[in-house]
């Protein structure tokens, strides 16, 4: 099982990837979408695995300890919504935009990074 330190190494580099992507040029621009979805989900599982040794293995049983946990409770709205943007972006094919992706999806992101970050120190 992964350690919260290696789930915040994983999130960080996915926010890394999606940052070096010229949102105005880059033909694609849907993937930044799923790197902030995994991004979050790896700061999720980070607060898992530091506060019950307990890795999800599976989005379901993820969504479901987003739900049930009441220190996960307050970003179940972004994490489920980052999860839909990835899901329109590599399933629905839904085109993305630099102002979609400005206004809808990093504020997502760093609402969970900001719920979840305090909760690892």
């Amino acid at each position: 099982m992964p350690t919260a330190s290696e789930h915040r190494t994983q999130a960080a580099l996915n926010i890394q990837l999606a940052e070096s992507f010229d949102l105005t040029t880059t033909p694609h621009i849907g993937w930044v979408a799923t790197f902030y979805f995994y991004a979050a989900l790896h700061l999720v599982d980070a607060l898992l695995a530091k506060r019950e040794k307990i890795d999800p293995g599976s989005h379901e049983a993820r969504k479901q300890f987003v739900v049930g946990r009441s220190y996960l409770r307050g970003i179940r709205y972004e994490y489920k919504t980052l999860k839909d943007r990835s899901e329109d972006a590599r399933y629905r094919l839904i085109t993305f935009t630099r102002l979609k992706i400005e206004r809808d999806v990093i504020p997502l992101y760093k609402t969970v990074e900001t719920h979840i970050l305090p909760q690892l120190e």
